[in-house]
């Protein structure tokens, strides 16, 4: 269950919707934040106070870029889902609250990303089964200087982050220094996206595994449906080389910030899950297929290279693949 499906409840979606209680996390006092990054986690701490006092519908409506998306399952305009949406009679008897547990912003303070835990507390009088996860936002500023939500993704977890409020701490800086003045980010946005395609090659040619363990950060975090996220390699590695699988993929949208340091895709995937006997050199066989929505923050190293900061994928349901 993600975050962002919260947004168009009926009464159909409120019986399987409802998330774990948890307190309201206690802001951290001491952190030390550059001013463009604080500045990107109030907006995600204004939007879940928005949450809980005016409830899903306002809050992801105000905090939404016109051109924000989440994945319902598939990738849907949410201020236009809203609009076409009939308002509910009266609030849904929940409340979704989160907080933010890391986050990474560009060196021009144009884009970030924050993540971590979400909470729903059921209000109703069957106190529905309680649910979790770790939610993820992509934030870019508006050109009235405001911070808006363009992507919305989330994964749940086997159980809750923890009972005690979640410590906070930032990604470490970008080393990267933009030779040129003026970033073309036209230009910049379509090198990203060939990125992605040069990315896929390698998983095509060297294996899933080989491929994300050279595509991805050092300090990578991995997200995916029913786990923690993962945030050290060798986990990550762990990870891609339990089973064997094969994945392809396909952009539908990337952008970069001004400073060309942070950036981000979004697009389709498929996911097989192949047999022994297939790998071994028999016929191949696909053993599951998975389908649905990925999407991946790049941040630059200091000579420059793009790595994957974060990735994680929104698998369709069985009856949408």
């Amino acid at each position: 269950m993600k975050r962002y499906h919260l947004v168009f409840l009926t009464p159909v979606l409120l019986s399987i919707a409802l998330l774990a209680f948890s307190p309201t996390v206690a802001l951290t006092q001491n952190e030390n934040l550059s001013p463009s990054l604080r500045s990107l986690v109030e907006a995600e701490r204004a939007f879940a106070r928005t949450s809980v006092e005016k409830g899903v519908r306002d809050s992801f409506f105000e905090f939404f870029a016109e051109d924000g998306i989440n994945f319902t399952p598939h990738p849907t305009n949410t201020r236009d889902a809203i609009r076409k949406s009939q308002p509910p009679a009266t609030r849904p008897p929940i409340i979704l609250n989160w907080e933010p547990a890391f986050a990474d912003i560009s060196q021009a303070g144009d884009l970030g990303y924050t993540t971590g835990p979400f909470w729903v507390t059921d209000q109703s009088p069957e106190k529905r089964p309680a649910r979790h996860g770790f939610y993820f936002s992509i934030w870019k500023k508006q050109a009235d200087g405001q911070w808006k939500v363009v992507i919305d993704a989330g994964v749940p977890t086997p159980a809750p982050a923890s009972t005690q409020p979640p410590g906070f701490h930032a990604a470490s800086p970008s080393q990267f220094k933009q030779k040129s003045a003026k970033v073309n980010v036209e230009a910049e946005r379509a090198a990203l996206a060939n990125l992605e395609r040069e990315f896929l090659k390698a998983a095509k040619a060297d294996g899933v595994a080989k491929a994300f363990e050279s595509f991805m950060a050092d300090d990578a975090r991995l997200h995916r449906t029913g786990m923690f996220p993962l945030t050290e390699k060798d986990a990550i590695r762990a990870f891609f080389a339990a089973k064997p699988l094969t994945m392809t993929w396909e952009p539908i949208k990337a952008d970069v910030s001004q400073s060309n340091d942070l950036g981000y895709t979004y697009g389709s995937y498929e996911l097989r899950e192949t047999s022994a006997a297939a790998t071994s050199g028999a016929a191949t066989t696909a053993a599951a297929v998975e389908k649905g929505y990925f999407v991946r923050v790049w941040k630059r190293t200091k000579d420059g290279k793009w790595k994957v900061a974060l990735d994680t994928t929104n698998p369709l349901p069985p009856e949408q693949k």
